[in-house]
């Protein structure tokens, strides 16, 4: 029996806001993939996108009010949301187990291929908002690599150097309000500077 190649997204301990930044780049990522078209899709794009939408309107709503009911939605949401990837996860991993090299097919709907005997995915960039104003970003450091740039953007197109550490956690601040923040990076190591991250995004509060 030939072994069967899992698919991770991760989005069980992501904060609220990281769940949609994580689920929003993974469904632009399949759509933008052609391996995942509309007429083959178990549920419709649009209704992942509104499992997305709403459960990022459920965050603003919860953070401006601080109303024990809206935070509760907010959670309910987040479950929404976990199941609705769940089953588009299933689906990923079954066109992927249909051809020849699965893991490419995983990678390109913006998963992890789960790692041999457990469901961890490889760590990455993450981001996570701590209100006021200020993101918090974990970076993964691999071999070798003594520093980090990070670079921001508003807009996904201009981009500004943010900061420049050798620490793998640390936060930016001073950021405005219900903005989408855009946040890659690039390692910097002995040989030079590194390949430039995937983009993540997320929802300042």
């Amino acid at each position: 029996m030939s072994q069967i190649t899992k698919a991770t997204i991760g989005l069980n301990k992501l904060s609220p806001a990281d769940k949609v930044s994580k689920a929003q780049a993974i469904k632009d990522t399949m759509q933008a993939s052609g391996n995942f078209p509309p007429a083959g899709m178990p549920i419709t794009y649009a209704v992942v996108q509104t499992a997305i939408t709403n459960l990022q309107n459920a965050i603003l709503l919860a953070v401006n009010t601080n109303n024990p009911t809206n935070t509760a939605n907010m959670h309910e949401q987040e479950r929404v949301l976990i199941s609705t990837f769940n089953f588009v996860k299933a689906h990923v991993e079954f066109v992927a187990n249909k051809n020849i090299a699965p893991a490419t097919i995983i990678t390109s709907a913006g998963m992890q291929v789960a790692l041999a005997g457990g469901a961890n995915a490889v760590t990455e960039l993450t981001l996570d908002t701590l209100g006021g104003g200020v993101v918090q970003v974990r970076i993964p450091r691999l071999a070798n690599e003594k520093a980090f740039v990070i670079e921001t953007s508003t807009d996904g197109t201009t981009w500004l150097q943010a900061n420049m550490s050798t620490l793998t956690k640390l936060k930016l601040t001073n950021l405005t309000a219900v903005t989408t923040l855009y946040v890659r990076y690039y390692a910097i190591s002995k040989t030079g500077k590194g390949t430039i991250s995937q983009v993540k995004t997320i929802t300042v509060v």
